[in-house]
């Protein structure tokens, strides 16, 4: 790779995608910009625009653009152009607009472009700020007009984010001076752009509020706009030259996602799986991709091209695709048991088999009633599409699921391999786990029917489960995301529920605990309860408990609340258990106490404790409020 000064870093490219994933479609790749948070804008793709406008008028003879000019409805009068004229249909108008857009967004954007150096909360006349104006990030709340000179003197960037309006007075001139570059001046109003007659001006003003050149106006730099812009007569344009970049000799490389062949079942719908674009000078390179061949509706094979180019024009070499449109499967009868085993029976399922992973990819599968898909433990089944459960489907080897799998009523899923949710997953019916199921970031798995995660099961959420059905938990489940037990949801746990930092348990249903069942809301953890938590077994807090629904604890119960737990309560707490509280609790629902409470922190208390059992504080503990029954013991030996 190359070596690139700052200046003269290269643009990279982002896709505009001219066409949807229907069949027959084409996409085209166009250019768009990024930026770095330090130097002069990148100014590539948009450089050579004198003027680049949506509606371009121009009101009379002799105006000139040094440079390029770009538009979408063109002028009655057109001026002179000593570059080329672009129109909205080119790809080049298209791109420029793109990056002209994300231009302003930059430009906007302090973490960006750089914080601001001078602010000002008024309108401001900038002539009468102390000159020259030096290099630096001037941002100013409202409108700002120039009505002598004003001086630019420096080599460096200069940025004006405008509140409102920019105005010139006629005759007024924005002067360059001790090395300032036309090219590092950007102009950002929000409002309307007038540059008076007879006026001097430099810089490039970017803005999509109108803008209007009075007559005879001599510009150095440009106007980048996707609004109106308006020039006179007799006005000269000039877009800066620059910089010339370093040569880029190095081609772009396409590297295909997804399956290659792609099958398809006849009469299903292409999805375009996709491409990535890799270059050493480039950053965002983006395919075209070319699948007017494909036709989902005859049985055959069909190419897809995927090509790439970067600013420079150097070419990748072409990669293609092959898009398999087979003849609908037929479904097997029913009680017929499908064991997935390689390439054989994978083509069978109308998958896509990739040899050096033993994986088989579908993108539509059905099970039906009565039938059984085994996963073979040598086997991988990634599904891209729809998994249709209706049957039974057990995974002795793994399951990647970036799709989406649907069990109905009567569907059973039984994991005993690692199971990997990035996508979503729907069930009225029935899940079993014995093995490692991991929901990811972008997981979503919905269950209204039954969940059942044996001892040797593993459930890792970092994504979104909601439930509104049975969950009989003996294993562990440990929750990084989010968990919503809905109001009809039961859940059992006679195993290890783990609420980790920023996990999130919201409970409105029932939660049960028997004596082995273990609950631990660790230090960041939020668990909410507004409808019945039963506990038998083991709650330990070190987060955020709180809850405005009953929570009722057997003699076998315990809960304890560490140093950084706060319980919140306002519902009622039936205790004939054991509580230890180490961390501050706010009460100001009923509790009733058969059992233990040891306290050593702050109980705040706004409502009745009636105590049947033994109340003991601590060295630092204390308790508020009015304690009906047994009293409290002060069990603090200094």
């Amino acid at each position: 790779m190359r070596a690139l000064s700052q200046r003269s870093l290269k643009t990279p490219l982002v896709l505009l995608l001219i066409s949807s994933t229907i069949v027959g479609s084409v996409a085209y790749a166009l250019f768009a910009q990024a930026f770095t948070s330090a130097g002069a804008s990148n100014l590539t793709g948009v450089n050579n625009f004198a003027i680049l406008a949506n509606t371009y008028t121009n009101t009379g003879a002799g105006t000139v653009l040094n440079g390029d000019l770009g538009y979408t409805v063109p002028p009655a009068n057109p001026p002179t152009v000593t570059g080329t004229t672009f129109t909205s249909t080119s790809l080049t108008y298209i791109s420029a607009e793109a990056i002209q857009a994300k231009l302003i967004a930059f430009l906007n954007d302090p973490a960006q472009s750089g914080a601001c150096t001078t602010t000002l909360t008024a309108a401001t006349v900038l002539d009468s700020l102390p000159q020259p104006l030096t290099p630096g990030v001037y941002c100013i709340a409202g409108a700002v007009s120039i009505n002598t000179v004003t001086t630019l003197s420096g080599d460096g960037v200069y940025i004006f984010r405008l509140g409102g309006a920019l105005n010139t007075v006629a005759g007024s001139i924005v002067k360059l001076a001790g090395n300032a570059k036309a090219d590092n001046v950007s102009w950002v109003p929000v409002g309307a752009t007038t540059l008076g007659a007879n006026s001097v001006f430099a810089g490039n003003v970017l803005s999509n509020a109108a803008i209007t050149v009075g007559t005879k106006v001599s510009l150095d730099g440009r106007i980048l706009s996707n609004g109106a812009v308006t020039t006179g007569p007799f006005d000269a344009i000039t877009a800066p030259k620059g910089i010339t970049p370093p040569v880029d000799t190095t081609p772009p490389v396409i590297t295909l996602l997804g399956a290659n062949p792609q099958v398809i079942q006849v009469g299903g719908v292409y999805t375009e799986l996709g491409a990535t674009v890799a270059d050493p000078d480039n950053v965002g390179l983006v395919a075209i991709i070319n699948s007017s061949a494909v036709n989902t509706s005859v049985v055959g094979s069909y190419i897809v091209t995927y090509n790439a180019v970067d600013p420079a024009g150097n070419q990748a070499a072409q990669v293609t695709r092959i898009v398999s449109v087979v003849a609908i499967i037929p479904p097997p009868l029913s009680g017929v048991v499908i064991t997935l085993s390689g390439q054989t029976s994978c083509h069978a399922l109308g998958g896509t088999w990739t040899d050096a992973s033993s994986t088989c990819t579908v993108s539509t599968l059905t099970i039906i009633s009565g039938n059984t898909l085994v996963i073979a433990s040598n086997v991988t089944l990634s599904n891209t599409g729809l998994i249709t459960d209706l049957g039974t489907i057990t995974n002795s080897g793994p399951v990647a699921n970036p799709g989406t799998i649907t069990i109905g009523p009567t569907g059973i899923l039984t994991t005993t391999n690692t199971f990997d949710n990035t996508g979503t997953i729907t069930s009225s019916g029935t899940i079993t786990n014995n093995g490692p199921v991991t929901n990811g970031l972008t997981g979503t798995i919905t269950s209204s029917g039954l969940i059942t995660n044996t001892l040797t099961g593993t459930i890792t959420n970092l994504g979104t489960i909601t439930n509104s059905g049975p969950v009989t938990n003996a294993g562990t489940i440990a929750n990084s995301g989010t968990l919503t037990n809905g109001p009809t949801g039961v859940i059992t746990d006679s195993g290890t529920i783990i609420n980790k930092n920023a996990g999130i348990i919201t409970t409105s249903g029932t939660i049960t605990l028997p004596t082995s069942g273990i609950l631990t809301n660790e230090l960041g953890g939020t668990v909410t309860n507004s409808l019945n938590i039963i506990n038998s077994g083991s709650i330990t807090n070190s987060g955020a408990l709180v809850s405005s629904g009953p929570i009722t604890q057997s003699a076998t119960g315990i809960i304890v609340n560490t140093g950084t737990g706060l319980i919140t309560n306002s519902g009622i707490l039936t205790s004939s258990g054991t509580i230890t509280n180490s961390g501050p609790i706010t009460n100001s629902g009923p509790i009733t106490n058969s059992g233990s409470i040891t306290n050593s922190a702050a109980i705040t208390n706004s409502a009745v404790i009636t105590n049947s059992g033994s109340i003991s504080d601590s060295c630092g503990g204390s308790i508020s409020g009015v304690v009906v029954g047994n009293p409290i013991v002060n069990a603090c030996v200094p």
